[in-house]
């Protein structure tokens, strides 16, 4: 599995596919701007490793607006 594959998808979707392939030490690391109140989507935008730990960087995204 090529860990590139998750970036773009919903938190939920990724969290599912590590799930589904055995993978279950990994953390989500948000990064939420405090302007922004409204969102319909959180996207995982990057996939790393640090000190060991598979981290998947998840952003805040509004693409509907009314």
């Amino acid at each position: 599995m090529d860990l590139n594959d998750l970036i773009g998808l919903e938190a939920c979707e990724a969290e599912g596919v590590l799930r589904k392939s055995g993978i279950t030490g990994f953390k989500f690391v948000y990064y939420v701007d405090r302007k922004q109140q409204e969102f319909d989507k959180e996207l995982v935008t990057a996939v790393r490793v640090r000190d060991g730990q598979l981290e998947l960087v998840v952003c805040r995204y509004k693409f509907e607006v009314v």
